[in-house]
């Protein structure tokens, strides 16, 4: 699928197996269901500012749980590109590669189960990581009911399963679910940006809760405003300010 904005509206074309529920989609994928956006009245000042530079952001949601914890999976302890690089090697050789592309289609929940510890690591994702995977592959009819779940309540029941933590459910329940609240916890950068946006000072994952706090229920908003700032701070004297002039 591929989308743009023209004259206010949103212009979608979709092709492929699937493309009519991709369509279907498209609203939520966007944001559509994101109906506290509206509420979000942040009273600290960086981030109003960061509001007013990125307007109202809205977390969309895929409803694709197996495959979002899936790539959560890979992406445990490995940086981005790696986990990246993985996940479509895993969909080009066990997937549905006659789709072609860049991404072909992940493999099916039946295709995972059916793989062994050398082809994962053919991949490049070793025995532990693998072991995550084939338990959201064993619970994949299972975690596609989650969309009738909050958020929090999504977020514990995921943290039952072997192999995940707050960081894996915290992304799952992001990107599937599309908690406005949720929180990656154990992330190596996202603590550190965070800290240093709402404080001025470079923090652990506690003190990012802490700040967090008066957030509560945008917690996942505030970090995506952070996260698309993506600068480090400026030179200017506290209270600490983005310098955004490059964006």
């Amino acid at each position: 699928m591929a989308f743009r904005e023209a004259s206010g509206q949103v212009k979608a074309d979709s092709w492929g197996p699937g493309a009519a529920w991709a369509i279907e989609q498209l609203p939520m994928l966007l944001g559509a269901n994101d109906t506290t956006a509206i509420e979000f009245r942040p009273q600290h000042r960086v981030v109003q500012e960061l509001l007013d530079q990125f307007s109202s952001i809205r977390i969309g949601a895929s409803g694709r749980w197996y495959e979002a914890l899936a790539t959560g999976a890979i992406g445990q302890r490995v940086v981005a590109v790696d986990a990246a690089r993985s996940r479509v090697q895993l969909a080009r050789r066990h997937g549905d590669g006659s789709i072609g592309g860049p991404a072909p289609l992940f493999p099916t929940p039946e295709q995972l189960l059916g793989l062994n510890d050398q082809d994962f690591h053919r991949v490049g994702i070793e025995r532990s990581r693998a072991r995550v995977l084939r338990v959201a592959a064993k619970y994949a009819e299972r975690l596609e009911q989650l969309d009738e779940v909050p958020g929090a309540a999504a977020d514990e029941w995921l943290r039952r399963l072997p192999g995940i933590g707050p960081w894996t459910a915290g992304l799952t329940t992001a990107a599937a679910g599309g908690d406005p609240d949720a929180v990656p916890v154990g992330d190596l950068h996202i603590p550190r940006l965070v800290t240093l946006a709402l404080c001025g000072e470079a923090g652990n994952d506690d003190r990012m809760l802490e700040l967090l706090e008066p957030f509560k229920g945008h917690r996942q908003r505030v970090v995506r405003l952070v996260e698309l700032a993506g600068a480090e701070p400026s030179d200017r004297p506290a209270p600490f300010r983005y310098d955004i002039s490059e964006i």
